[in-house]
């Protein structure tokens, strides 16, 4: 059994929105030389996920509209005020991310898909695409493919 790994880093332009990310995964199912096994795809951040689903323009737009109006920015979030706010601060004072609506938008989301490998080709519907939701701010974003089989 292989295992491969391999890094596809990106800029994100802002938030919400959802960047395709199916041709780097299918670009590294074929690098591994992998014919039948798995790639999980993780993104390693908790303000950035990790879904399939369609890529069309109605959905995508009303899926950004969904996000944003269950977790809106300008809510009022713990994670927000530094004032109460004690853990895994990395700045100072107001220059820290307002992010705490990313944070929740991400719980909801999650940070990893699975999908099978069969005859060297991801198994994906017909209309299936994998997508890095971006959830906080224009970003450096890494995500990480493992490719596992044979």
């Amino acid at each position: 059994m292989k295992v491969h790994h391999f890094t596809h880093t990106l800029t994100t332009p802002g938030a919400p929105e959802l960047i395709d990310i199916t041709d780097a995964v299918v670009a590294a199912v074929r690098k591994s030389g992998v014919k039948n096994g798995t790639v999980t795809v993780y993104v390693k951040h908790t303000t950035a996920a990790i879904r399939i689903n369609e890529k069309e323009s109605g959905f995508i737009e009303d899926f950004k509209d969904y996000l944003t109006k269950t977790f809106p920015a300008h809510n009022y979030y713990r994670h927000n005020d530094m004032k109460i706010r004690a853990e895994n601060i990395d700045c100072d004072d107001d220059r820290c991310d307002k992010n705490g609506h990313a944070h929740c938008q991400h719980m909801l989301l999650g940070t990893s898909e699975t999908i099978p490998i069969v005859d060297g080709k991801l198994t994906l519907g017909r209309w299936q695409r994998v997508f890095l939701v971006e959830l906080c701010s224009p970003r450096k974003r890494e995500v990480v493919f493992q490719v596992i089989g044979e």
